[in-house]
């Protein structure tokens, strides 16, 4: 007999198994102490009772306090992490008009989503009784926390993550074409000519059409995803900064310096230290 609801759990210390399935909904509770989420492009800052949310395709990493150079033995990291099967709930949800909150709150968790629990125990509390929960049991108490998480205001999406569109379906045929063009292609020069004839438009036209779907330029959409590539790189440490510049397809260092301070909040190297967590400046080297 086909299971309609998967369902895994534990209480450790990690954060995050680089191991887990991509077809995954996870949720994470922390319950003691603090570090810092790298979700796609983005350093996200979690403390005790943060609430997480996240698609198993979004890639993510983490440092905690005692990992990053600012050891503190009272720091020790605890977390409740639930798994769910996501393509079994989207299922479970398909002809359920009623779970409209619920579908939309967990399509937006492709982008990582964060909530405190601080002033709102109930959530916290709902993440407890899922973990301890058998059952039929088990399968509401996480509708019911989706439920309530998904009419929340103070729920915070993670990342601006441009290319992850790429993996959304697109109402909009032509800008399907031009997605799949720019993540196939964003390390090679693309003009505007050539994106604009691949829209089957002229550029002007085309900068008009794009900046009305999007609400950004496609320069601004092509530099994102290119940034986004670039951070990927930078967490490995056998390329140095000039290779994550060229390797990502910007043309010069002080344009993707540039860039990236702008997207992030902080240099290249800045960036490959914290998501690292090597303090020891062995790799501050700009090239």
């Amino acid at each position: 007999m086909k299971k309609i609801f998967s369902f895994g759990s534990n209480v450790s210390a990690r954060l995050y198994d680089s191991g887990r399935s991509i077809d995954e909904f996870v949720v994470l509770l922390v319950l003691r102490g603090k570090g810092e989420f790298f979700i796609g492009d983005n350093v996200v800052p979690f403390v005790k009772n943060d609430l997480f949310f996240f698609a198993g395709r979004i890639a993510r990493s983490f440092n905690d306090d005692q990992n990053n150079g600012r050891e503190n033995k009272s720091n020790n990291l605890k977390v409740i992490s639930l798994f769910f099967n996501l393509s079994q709930i989207e299922e479970a949800l398909d002809n359920v008009p009623e779970a409209y909150h619920i579908k939309k709150l967990i399509s937006f968790a492709d982008y990582g989503l964060k909530l405190s629990c601080t002033k709102n125990r109930a959530l916290a509390n709902q993440v407890l009784q899922i973990h301890k929960a058998k059952g039929l049991h088990k399968m509401l108490s996480f509708y019911k926390l989706m439920d309530h998480a998904s009419r929340n205001k103070d729920i915070t999406v993670l990342s601006a993550k441009a290319s992850m569109k790429c993996n959304q379906a697109s109402e909009e045929p032509k800008l399907r074409k031009i997605f799949d063009f720019i993540k196939e292609n964003h390390r090679d020069t693309i003009t505007l000519e050539q994106i604009s004839a691949i829209a089957n438009m002229s550029p002007t036209g085309f900068c008009r059409f794009f900046k009305s779907h999007e609400q950004k330029t496609f320069s601004q959409y092509l530099a994102e995803v290119r940034i986004e590539s670039a951070c990927k790189m930078l967490k490995d440490k056998g390329y140095s900064i000039s290779d994550c510049c060229y390797g990502s397809g910007f043309n010069n260092l002080s344009n993707f310096n540039r860039h990236f301070k702008k997207q992030t909040g902080m240099s290249p190297s800045e960036y490959r230290i914290k998501v690292t967590g090597d303090y020891s400046g062995k790799n501050r080297k700009c090239a």
